[in-house]
This record gives structure tokens, sequence and C-alpha cells, in this order.
């Protein structure tokens, strides 16, 4: 019987995927360590959006490098965006390696294992799988014993937007919706082991289209919304140029989705989103937040920030602080621009002062956390039902989770509810970070 140790680094995809290899491997009989010492075969599960992600991954490597050297029958394999992205070179850097899968060969998986030894004909263990928590992974931040309440399924593979800042597109290739059948029958599968909440997964959901079914996004969430045990759903990521009235609606209909809408804008400035190569205007943007608005109201708008992008002008940066101080978004995701090689933006003129980068990303930083102050203040006096994440790392003396709106909520360790999946928290102080109160 083979033993994994699985490293996933990266986004909410990379660790969805390392669920489905995760799977495919307890099916053959393999088990899971925390320990690559005592594994017969380490994955590595990579990223390749950024140049830090990438220098992370090679410095694991390195790191992983002595278990391979003291034990060489031990089997290391790259999987992910940075095997598909530097699969000429990565041999070269890491030469130790065994196999390298891209996002598009994971069906090839359980045969590479099968060429390593690992027995093809084993049923599978009598108890249900259970996901070995992912170290890098934010999804996965509180104990064992709560890690399995919150689960990603992945509904499309691939991009073919072509944002000019964006390696996606050539490193997971074109968009393809996975069959609904088998995204359903995943989502069962969680719920089995306990899953409470399920969120959507693609690099852009609203663009989901099965066109043997004819099934659109708005259809899927529908559909989805009508099984049995699933208490909360939410999705990432919306594409602005795809996202509809339809999928409002939809939103609309469904008891248990997450009051929350993850809408990237990038900026505010039209110049800017045409370099970007976004497809879509401010003012087409706003429209769309309008009628989410008038239909899902309280709901919270979150969004993705670029500050310091080739050919951003102070003029396109105050119009993107203007729309955020006007209290667009109840939470952002703010970045300052860094270039990306192998995209068109690395090579766009002219780029911005570094300086400059760092001036407005703070500035923005500071506009929005108001924003999210007052938006969390305007839950004193309620009570939200949180989902347990386990003892706040900060303080273990509470309890930590997330409210529908993806706020973080603590309150005291009480031993009547320390261990439910869900609790109901009275918000009696309210924080840029997040809320507090007590559990009732």
């Amino acid at each position: 019987m083979a033993s994994i140790y699985l490293q996933t680094f990266g986004c909410q995809m990379n660790t969805a995927d390392s669920n489905g290899l995760a799977h495919q491997a307890w099916s053959m009989g393999c088990t899971f360590t925390d320990d690559p010492a005592q594994a017969d075969i380490i994955i590595v599960n990579t990223c390749a959006i950024r140049e830090k992600a990438e220098t992370r991954v090679y410095g694991r490597l390195g790191q992983l490098k002595p278990f391979k050297d003291s034990k060489p029958e031990t089997k290391v394999l790259v999987a992910g965006c940075l095997a598909e992205k530097d699969r000429n070179v990565m041999r070269q850097k890491a030469p130790f390696i065994d196999a390298l899968l891209g996002p598009r060969e994971y069906n090839r998986f359980k045969q590479l294992l099968a060429d390593w030894g690992v027995p093809t004909d084993l049923a599978p263990p009598e108890t249900e799988f259970t996901m070995p928590s992912p170290e890098d992974d934010p999804g996965h931040d509180g104990p064992a014993q709560f890690s399995h309440l919150r689960a990603l399924v992945n509904i499309t593979r691939g991009c073919e937007k072509f944002c000019t800042y964006c390696i996606v597109p050539y490193t997971r290739g074109p968009l393809e919706s996975l069959d609904p059948d088998d995204i359903e029958s995943q989502i069962h599968r969680e719920i089995r082991c306990g899953a409470k909440e399920i969120t959507l997964l693609g690099q852009n959901v609203n663009s989901y289209y099965h066109a043997p079914t004819g099934l659109t996004f708005a259809q899927l969430l529908r559909r989805i919304g009508r099984i049995e045990g699933l208490e909360r759903l939410t999705f990432l990521t919306s594409h602005p140029k795809d996202f509809g009235p339809d999928v409002v609606d939809a939103l609309a209909e469904l008891p248990n989705i997450s009051p929350r809408l993850h809408l990237p804008l990038q900026s505010a400035s039209d110049s800017v989103l045409k370099a970007m190569a976004r497809l879509y205007t401010i003012d087409e943007y706003l429209e769309k937040v309008a009628y989410f608005r008038e239909r899902l109201p309280r709901w919270a708008l979150t969004t993705d920030l670029i500050v310091g992008y080739p050919t951003e002008t102070e003029e396109d940066f105050l119009a993107t602080l203007a729309l955020v101080e006007r209290g667009t978004f109840e939470y952002a995701f703010i970045f300052a621009y860094s270039p990306r090689a192998g995209t068109p933006a690395a090579t766009m003129s002219p780029q911005v002062d570094p300086a400059e980068k760092i001036r407005r990303l703070q500035v923005l930083n500071t506009a929005q956390n108001e924003v999210m102050r007052r938006f969390n203040e305007s839950f004193i006096g309620e009570t939200v039902r949180v989902l347990t994440q386990g003892p706040s790392k900060k303080d273990p003396a509470r309890m930590a989770g997330k409210s529908g709106h993806n706020a973080t909520v603590i309150w005291p360790r009480d031993p009547a509810t320390e261990h439910r999946a869900f609790v109901d928290v009275a918000v009696d102080q309210a924080f840029q970070w997040g809320l507090a109160g007590t559990a009732v």
C-alpha cells in the first residue's frame, strides 16, 4: 500500500485539483502522510500565477530533494500550472523529478501510479474518502476536524479571455465546461464526507455552458441548489463580460446560496480596462452591479483591483479610488501590478514606477478598509450564522469561523458549541477584519 505526501500551492482551483488527485489515489488503496520522509510518492501541485509562487515551488522542491536522495525508490511528481509552464526546463532545474502532469493531464494519474507499482485491482476502501488538509490552502485553515466542512468543486477548466496580465490561459488551456452529472456526483460525495459548504470553481464560472445538454451556469446553479444536505453554496470567479441578469435571478431563488458575489473589476478606468483586454467598460460593469443590488440587497459585493498597471495614469487611479470611496464594494482584494513573463503586459509601455505602485496600493487599501469596517459595523446587534473553522490562530481561547458574507467571526470557546459545524453568534463588536460576539 503506497503512502503519499501531497502539498498544494496556489489558488482554490489547485486545491480542488489536489482533492481529485487524492481521491484517485485513495480509490487505488493509497494512504496519506504529512511527513515526506515516510512517503512512497511525493506530489507537489504547483502555481505559476506570479513569480513569487514559482520561487516558493522551486524552493520547496529543493527541500524535498534529500528525501529522494536518501530513499531513491521514492517517486516525485510535480503537477499543476508550473509543471505545464516549465515543462521543458523543470527537469533541468530539478532533475530528480520522476514525472510532470499539467492541469489537463490528470486523467493519466492512475496509470502513472500503476506504472509505479500501485495495484490497480484493489477495491476502494470501505470508509469514505477524507481529503488530507493542504498546507497552503486558505480554505482549510482550521483543524482537521473542521477542514472537511468546506469543499471545492471545479465546474470549468481553462479560460479563453486572455487578459493581458494573466498567464492562466497558457497553463490551463481553453475553456472546458465539465459534465453536470459528474459535478453533481462530486458534490454528493463531498456531502457524504461531511461538507456543509460547496464552492463552485472556474477561471470564469459564468462562462459555463455544457453543449451536449445546453445547460447554462444559471441553470446549473438551480440544479445544484436543490441537492439535499447542501447548506451553503457559493462560487468563484465571475468575469463581468459574461455575468448576466439570468445568474442574478437564479441567485435570488436559492435559499442556500451564500449572500456574496465576487465580481473582479480590476480598474475603474476604461483606458486601463482596454489595456487589460477585460472586454467591458466601467459603465457596463456598473449597470450589472445596479441590477444585482436591486435584486439582492444586503449581499456583499467583493472584487479584485490592480493598481500601477502599465499605462495607468494618476487620473486612471483616481477613478478607481473614487469608486471605492463611494462604497461600491464591501470587500476587495487589492494588488500592485507585477510583471509576469510571457504575458503582453510585461512588455507594455510605460510601466509605472514601483514606488508609485506602492503608494497607490496603500491609498486604495486605506479607503477600502474604511468601507469594510462600516459594512461590518452594520451587523452589530444582529445574530449571524457561522460555519466553524476551529480555534482562532491568534487566540486559542476563541473559536473562529465564516459568516455567509464570508466575514471572519470569533467568539469565546464553549464546550456546548465548539464542536458544532454551524454556530449562531450574536455580534457585539466589529472591526475592519471581521466580527466578534457570543454563541447563542
